[in-house]
């Protein structure tokens, strides 16, 4: 096996749901990943060296501003990371940080994102959306659909050309009026959708580490 780099962005605010067992359960099945945790007030690793997957996971809103924030300095390099194919994970709400706006009202800000995709969101913060969601995506089978969860105070409105990471053959895409849910462009995957989605799938699991690491056969921790 050829030693593979994955860095997890701002894991002290970018940790909810459990969701950083994504980073955790690929470690398990690739003992010789490093895995590089970058703090909210250091340099991210990306920016000076190769990076395999570059993560970041599930943020409060107040950490969402945070990770703008941080990551406004670094967007043109983070951009040119995603238009270049390099693997680029980001779940749930983290997704909404390269929006071009977050809106919230209850909480009386407006700010712009990142403005890498062509996507919007509206936080309700009186009005949490949970659900189930199930449907395929490309790398896979019609017979093996991702299944996970939402559990989201925001709703995201995104152009049309932006392409979604599934579309939704049960429960709701990145609203209640589209089944498509998520993002695909460039290197990036974006979705809303816990689980968390790497344990949850281990079919798109092995699918990622094929891609990670085209020239070794994919195995997963904890198969049997």
């Amino acid at each position: 096996m050829s030693a593979l780099t994955i860095e997890m962005l701002f894991p002290e605010v970018a940790n909810l749901h459990g969701d950083n067992a994504n980073i955790a359960y690929l470690a398990q099945c690739r003992p010789d990943a490093q895995i590089v945790r970058t703090g909210l007030n250091e340099r991210p690793a990306f920016l000076d060296r190769e990076v395999d997957l570059l993560y970041l996971g599930p943020l409060t809103e107040r950490g969402q501003l945070k990770a703008i924030d941080r990551l406004r300095p670094h967007r043109d390099a983070l951009e040119a990371r995603i238009a270049s194919g390099a693997l680029t994970l980001f779940t749930h709400n983290a997704v909404e940080v390269l929006g071009t706006r977050i809106r919230n009202a209850d909480m009386d800000y407006d700010v712009e994102g990142l403005g890498l995709v062509e996507l919007e969101a509206t936080l309700a913060m009186m009005g949490r959306y949970s659900g189930k969601v199930m449907g395929a995506v490309p790398e896979l089978p019609a017979d093996q659909p991702i299944v996970g969860y939402k559990s989201q105070f925001s709703m995201v409105e995104a152009a049309p050309e932006v392409e979604g990471f599934l579309s939704a053959e049960r429960g709701i895409g990145r609203n209640t009026t589209t089944p498509v849910e998520g993002v695909r462009m460039g290197g990036l995957i974006g979705t809303s959708l816990i689980g968390p989605l790497l344990v949850v799938n281990p079919h798109f699991t092995r699918a990622l580490l094929a891609r990670l690491d085209p020239d070794t056969e994919p195995t997963l921790a904890h198969e049997e």
